[in-house]
């Protein structure tokens, strides 16, 4: 409804116009004027144009959400035949795909190891599948053979060729094994020291360095064929340590040689590994930035290695070494003598030897 006052402002106008204006507005009004009919057809126009970009959206969409679900299906069939996957292979992909952000998108558990490893961690947090059925697809996918410095995930991951320490007694040192190419079925291994043993049924903790640091897992021998064993794969790996290299705080006798003079120190450390040791400080003699050579017996054998004393800690008396130009057989036969029971389990053992079988002078001391 238009305003009286409006029209009485509009005749006002219009009684001081010529006839010709008045004319003229009067065609510009008419054209704004719209019966009933025209405002109806009108506005059954505009819902009729957004109800058809509705519809043409959603169409859209979900044209989009099909090629988008077949391009996955079709990636995801293509990688299966590729790989030959099994039946029971597929279904357990159809499975973990339920915990994908997108579980249409099931392509990204055999081309991602990321989406993988997140829904692998689901099914079995879930006890959906064992870790021998993870680990067994992990290695048909291709996702064991790991090139980035992360965490590993699985013992499916450790490369072929790594060294490993394999412990079967806690009384005992652990001795060395090389890991064989990875089974979809197993974790096989050589063992590198004579006379050990890896029988069927026997429980293992596998100790392995990565770039991540060092890790452990327990599991079970499934077959033993000379000096090559099968091993239960694991899922379940644990951080040893965070540093590069194992470090154990164990004291041993060492000698030390300070390149700045020809005497010789004696020295135990507290603490030594594959990247470096704490030792005492003998007569404060070492400072940062001192050079140092660093002498000590394991086995009937002398281990040296040279260093740089990084720091000094505890008001001077002990001192922080980095080894400098270190190959890995010399890392490792330091791993070799640093594996060695706990004082306590070594006193246990003693003790009930010296029960069973007295020696005059059987020492007690687990560094001997």
């Amino acid at each position: 409804m238009v305003p009286l006052g409006a029209i009485s402002i509009a005749r006002y106008a219009s009684s001081k116009m010529t006839p010709a204006v008045q004319r003229f507005f009067g065609q510009i009004s008419s054209a704004y004027q719209a019966s009933p009919f025209e405002l109806i057809v009108v506005t059954l126009f505009v819902v009729g144009l957004v109800s058809g970009l509705i519809a043409y959206w959603v169409i859209r969409s979900r044209r989009e959400t099909e090629q988008r679900d077949n391009l996955s299906n079709n990636l995801f069939e293509e990688k299966a035949r590729e790989l030959d996957l099994q039946p029971t292979h597929r279904d357990l992909l159809t499975f973990m795909a339920r915990y994908l952000r997108d579980p249409s998108q099931i392509h990204q558990l055999v081309t991602d190891p990321v989406a993988f490893n997140s829904a692998a961690a689901k099914v079995r947090e879930n006890r959906e599948a064992n870790a021998q059925t993870i680990a067994a697809l992990r290695v048909k996918l291709g996702f064991h053979a790991r090139k980035d410095a992360s965490a590993p995930r699985s013992s499916a991951e450790i490369r072929e060729g790594s060294i490993v320490l394999v412990a079967r007694n806690k009384y005992k040192k652990p001795f060395k094994a090389r890991v064989l190419p990875q089974r979809p079925d197993s974790f096989a291994v050589q063992v590198l020291q004579d006379g050990a043993r890896l029988p069927a049924g026997a429980g293992v903790d596998i100790f392995f360095q990565s770039p991540a640091g060092v890790f452990t897992f327990h599991t079970l021998v499934l077959a033993e064929e000379g000096r090559t064993a099968r091993l239960q794969h694991s899922e379940e790996l644990k951080q040893y340590q965070k540093r590069r290299y194992y470090r154990r705080k164990i004291e041993i006798p060492v000698r030390l040689y300070p390149f700045d003079s020809e005497a010789t120190l004696l020295s135990k450390t507290r603490d030594i590994g594959g990247g470096g040791a704490s030792l005492l400080n003998p007569d404060g003699h070492f400072k940062p930035g001192d050079d140092v050579e660093i002498r000590f017996e394991t086995d009937g054998s002398e281990i040296k290695v040279t260093g740089s004393v990084v720091r000094v800690s505890d008001s001077g008396r002990t001192i922080h070494v980095n080894y400098e130009h270190i190959r890995d057989p010399l890392r490792d036969r330091i791993y070799n003598a640093i594996f060695k029971p706990p004082k306590d389990e070594l006193d246990e053992m003693e003790r009930a030897g010296r029960n069973q079988h007295p020696r005059p002078g059987q020492g007690t001391n687990a560094n001997e």
